[in-house]
């Protein structure tokens, strides 16, 4: 599955390589870098389609049960013109790998 955000092209097949390995490339580490920033924003967006009280942060579980309701994740998928794999992808990635994450 590729994501794209402005110039950068990600692969997921890329980026859980990536992952796996202890040292990187200058690429790799770039990549990575960007697709931190990438996945934080879209996470943030991702979770502000499913929570109704805006002032109140959800958890990554929560994110989840509320995406599990089929009207939520079809209504971030056309909000966010994503499809419903990148926003899983999205915050599987965010919960293993964003510490700032609840």
């Amino acid at each position: 599955m590729q994501l794209t955000d402005g110039a950068w092209m990600f692969d997921t097949e890329d980026i859980d390589s990536a992952i796996k390995k202890s040292e990187h490339n200058w690429y790799e580490r770039d990549m990575l870098n960007a697709f931190t920033r990438y996945t934080y924003y879209r996470y943030k967006q991702i979770r502000d389609c499913v929570n109704s009280r805006k002032c109140k942060y959800m958890t990554v579980d929560e994110v989840r049960e509320q995406l599990a309701i089929e009207s939520k994740l079809s209504f971030t998928t056309e909000l966010l013109s994503i499809t419903a794999d990148e926003v899983h992808y999205i915050v599987d990635y965010a919960d293993e790998h964003l510490e700032y994450i609840k």
